[in-house]
């Protein structure tokens, strides 16, 4: 059975992915005082784990880490990830999450559009390996 949680950084630790998600990445979560975030459990299984750091009143970035087997649900993981950032959007009065996506990552791309984030232009060289990201910004 899904259950939605409030996210704890263990999940982090804890989430299996179908990429390479080093440790360095995995310890930003470390501090957790400044993020808000839900994770989505099937049992003991971690889902997906998502949501915003906050940068100052009203503005955050946003953040999402599917699991190997989130791929598997994928409109359980869309709706859940459309109610994650209504929530924490709602409950913390933001007016604007941004996310950086990669250029490469047309599915991402399109994912973050169903979601209301709008691309705002090209960071480049941003990745950690030289390459090119959008910043997208869903604002209300």
């Amino acid at each position: 059975m899904l259950d939605l949680v409030k996210f704890d950084t263990q999940h982090i630790m804890d989430i299996e992915t179908m990429f390479d998600f080093p440790l360095s990445a995995r310890k930003a979560f470390e501090n957790k005082s400044d993020v808000d975030g839900y994770t989505l459990m099937d049992g003991d299984e971690i889902i997906v784990c998502g949501g915003v750091h906050m940068m100052w009143d009203g503005v955050g970035e946003g953040w999402l880490v599917m699991s190997k087997n989130a791929y598997g649900k994928p409109v359980t993981v869309a709706r859940y990830t459309d109610r994650l950032f209504d929530t924490i959007m709602d409950d913390n009065a933001m007016w604007r999450v941004q996310a950086s996506v990669h250029t490469n990552d047309a599915q991402s791309v399109r994912f973050a559009e169903w979601l209301g984030f709008e691309i705002e232009g090209v960071m480049k060289k941003f990745g950690p390996d030289g390459t090119n990201y959008f910043r997208m910004a869903r604002v209300m």
